[in-house]
């Protein structure tokens, strides 16, 4: 498989971030980070991404408004939203391409990363 040219990863826990970084890196994708989702927002805007994963250890909230403020900047872009084993907020998933349980991280994000991106001839 070829990979997609970026992925943005936004994430408030440092250590689950620049493990997940690595993680991708190691799958050959060229990785970008961002501590805040102010500033991931912002790095969104100004870099050519093809996917963007968000990982946020709250109740999902601020990971929905993350989301959404990158669908009304590029809508074609796939996100996908990293979550815990408890619930969300309602609404919190729905404008989510994919939808990965950190438990499963190592499995399952590569297989959702398959999924959303196009394939590349």
């Amino acid at each position: 498989m070829r990979h997609a040219n970026s992925i943005l990863c936004i994430g408030n826990d440092p250590v689950n971030l620049n493990l997940r970084c690595s993680l991708l890196r190691q799958h050959g994708w060229k990785v970008l980070s961002s501590g805040n989702g102010h500033e991931g927002i912002l790095r969104f805007g100004q870099e050519t991404v093809n996917v963007v994963i968000v990982d946020f250890n709250e109740d999902g909230s601020e990971a929905a408004l993350i989301i959404g403020e990158l669908k009304r900047l590029r809508p074609e872009v796939p996100v996908i939203l990293m979550k815990d084993e408890k619930d969300l907020v309602p609404g919190a998933t729905q404008q989510a391409s994919a939808v990965v349980l950190k438990s499963r991280e190592s499995i399952d994000l590569i297989n959702a990363l398959k999924a959303v991106l196009p394939t590349r001839s």
